[in-house]
């Protein structure tokens, strides 16, 4: 089974379709999480109909940030929608060749400080009641390294310690990246 998420900043871009066709016929994951689409429900249901996946469920931007859409085939998953929130989708996944199931949860954490506060301790709520593996993919707004950031505002430990902790308090562990590791730039100030 393959899972890949994306974090598009924006799915209205003019080669985001065709990029997507790419990952499918390269990489044709089972599951497809597609982050910061930024696009409203109009258009969020037109370009979610012709990325060529069975299945798909949103959740709307808010304020024309966030959004989260979560596309799948059901040749070797099954996938059933369990809660539609804010910043983060749950559904239970079926592999059908180990006929084991777990929660995957993709998220989409504010960039607020206390909104993420807030969004952790749902997180945390969330562990104490589930009783299956939990795979949590997204955008966590936040660092466990140094390392995972270049340029920009320094690094401190107080950027990596809520997602530490939310690690520790659930027993999670951050899995490696494959593939390189910064994989989009911003420019600022004309550079």
């Amino acid at each position: 089974m393959k899972i890949l998420s994306w974090n598009v900043q924006g799915a209205k871009k003019p080669h985001f379709q065709q990029e997507v066709g790419f990952i499918k016929r390269t990489v044709n994951p089972d599951i497809l999480i597609l982050l910061e689409t930024m696009v409203n429900d109009c258009n969020a249901d037109r370009i979610v109909k012709s990325l060529g996946y069975q299945f798909y469920d949103t959740i709307s931007t808010l304020n024309h940030a966030g959004g989260i859409w979560v596309l799948w085939n059901t040749v070797n998953v099954d996938v059933t929608v369990m809660a539609n929130e804010d910043r983060v989708l749950h559904c239970v996944v079926y592999e059908k060749s180990t006929a084991k199931q777990f929660l995957l949860s993709a998220v989409y954490t504010p960039a607020n400080p206390q909104d993420k506060d807030a969004f952790c301790a749902y997180l945390k709520r969330v562990s104490d009641t589930i009783n299956l593996p939990w795979c949590l993919i997204g955008d966590f707004n936040e660092m466990l390294l140094s390392s995972e950031k270049i340029g920009g505002t320094p690094h401190t430990v107080s950027k990596t310690k809520r997602l530490s902790d939310f690690l520790a308090y659930s027993k999670g562990i951050d899995a490696n990246v494959q593939g390189r590791i910064f994989t989009w730039k911003k420019f600022l100030r004309g550079n």
